[in-house]
């Protein structure tokens, strides 16, 4: 399957386990266009002719006891070409002064029609467990999906689908997955639909879109809570798994979810929150609305925000989780029913 290529910024690459006392170690994966894995790291502090042995395997929780290949640290980067075994995705563990790092696999998915599809997986929680890769993604709509894109979906074996597209979408879409169980759960009334039409109308402008995105934000914490506790429930379900979430671009319902999750297994606010910025990778503009380059500059502006993630949306939500339950905490365990012991399931099932 295609991924696309996607250069991160330092601080939302997976820092990892000490290599020695005082050396550690930060690896980020990518694909590119001609399936290669790109394998990238750092070391802190910087140096050279340190061995870095690869591993490589098919199954995250299984690796080969004797490495794929054995490189410098002062190389950098290590390209995987697997033409031959390229059908399954790939896992990698480095080994470096001794120690092994975590997993790591690509994140981000080019698929046909599916915008901002991208795994869960990787992130690293205050007390540095790692979360499992392959079991839950985040993705855009799927409402227009093609037969390759769920040939590649049933590859990473989705077997729930939760759509939590607004109530003025269309509630089914053709779905070539072979054993996936589809569940509605709208989150807002409005969604991008009727916006669109707008922007074409030329009725929605910059500040319109900002207004909107805002209200949206508050509109999911004050009125769909129960909503995203249904979300909740299905994902405290291990029988559920794999589990992919989807929304319109992926931004907005499912950045608020993804958000939320990853604060209920205890990752930090910052690996959420660059977590949430990600969808300004995922997104395509041009694939929303055809002949996008022949709209006004305004019309251009107004889509642009209205497609663009800003953190100061996904805050202005947080503060009103706030501002109705006193902090996200508690926001999760009044509003979403997010007990300790759902909590605690919950790392039982997306954890190493």
């Amino acid at each position: 399957m295609v991924i696309k290529k996607i250069t991160y910024l330092l601080s939302s690459i997976f820092f990892l386990a000490s290599c020695t006392q005082d050396t550690s170690i930060s690896v980020l994966c990518e694909k590119d266009s001609k399936d290669n894995y790109l394998l990238k790291w750092e070391l802190f502090p910087d140096l050279d002719n340190i061995p870095v042995e690869i591993y490589m395997s098919d199954n995250d929780t299984i690796f080969p006891s004797s490495p794929l290949r054995v490189v410098n640290s002062g190389d950098y980067i290590a390209v995987i070409n697997d033409t031959i075994h390229n059908m399954h995705r790939k896992y990698f563990r480095l080994k470096v002064g001794g120690k092994m790092s975590g997993v790591v696999t690509n994140r981000y998915f080019e698929l046909d029609s599916i915008q901002n599809f991208r795994d869960i997986g990787g992130y690293y929680t205050n007390d540095n467990r790692q979360i499992r890769w392959g079991k839950i993604f985040r993705s855009g709509n799927f409402a227009s999906m093609t037969r390759k894109d769920a040939r590649e979906l049933n590859e990473l074996g989705v077997k729930t689908v939760l759509d939590m597209r607004s109530q003025d979408a269309r509630e089914r879409y053709a779905n070539y997955m072979q054993s996936s169980c589809y569940i509605r759960i709208p989150v807002i009334s409005n969604g991008y639909n009727s916006i669109s039409k707008q922007i074409i109308d030329g009725h929605f402008l910059r500040g319109d879109a900002i207004i909107y995105t805002q209200d949206i934000y508050k509109d999911m914490v004050e009125n769909y809570s129960e909503q995203f506790a249904l979300m909740f429930d299905y994902l405290c379900n291990e029988d559920n798994y794999p589990v992919a979430y989807h929304c319109y671009l992926g931004k907005d319902q499912s950045g608020l979810a993804s958000y939320l999750l990853l604060r209920a297994l205890d990752v930090s606010p910052e690996t959420a929150e660059d977590d949430y910025m990600g969808s300004n990778l995922g997104i395509d503009r041009s694939k929303l609305i055809k002949r996008v380059d022949t709209l006004s500059e305004s019309m251009q502006e107004a889509l642009t925000m209205l497609t663009k993630t800003d953190l100061a949306y996904l805050k202005y939500g947080i503060s009103w989780m706030r501002t109705k339950s006193g902090s996200v905490d508690d926001y999760m365990t009044e509003e979403l029913r997010l007990t300790p012991d759902k909590r605690k399931k919950l790392r039982e099932i997306l954890l190493y």
